[in-house]
């Protein structure tokens, strides 16, 4: 009987890794619902060479210098003077 574990003790280390299985799955789905705005370069403000920012897309009065200093899928744009 050294090598048995009881029916109670097996129905319970089932039911305890289902619930974390289940905590686990909800922080993943959390956090990749969050991390899209991680990345949000409107509220972090990036600068980027000479006066510019780094925005997805520039305003009409802005023109595009590069994209050197910004993220993936971002353009450094600064004011036309």
């Amino acid at each position: 009987m050294c090598g048995r574990v009881s029916r109670r003790a097996t129905d319970a280390l089932k039911y305890n890794i289902k619930t974390n299985m289940r905590v686990l799955m909800l922080v993943i789905t959390l956090l990749l619902l969050t991390a899209g705005k991680a990345y949000d370069t409107e509220i972090q403000g990036w600068t980027c060479g000479s006066r510019g920012l780094c925005r997805k897309h520039c305003y009409a009065q802005e023109h595009t210098v590069g994209y050197h200093g910004c993220p993936r899928r971002y353009r450094c744009c600064a004011l036309r003077f």
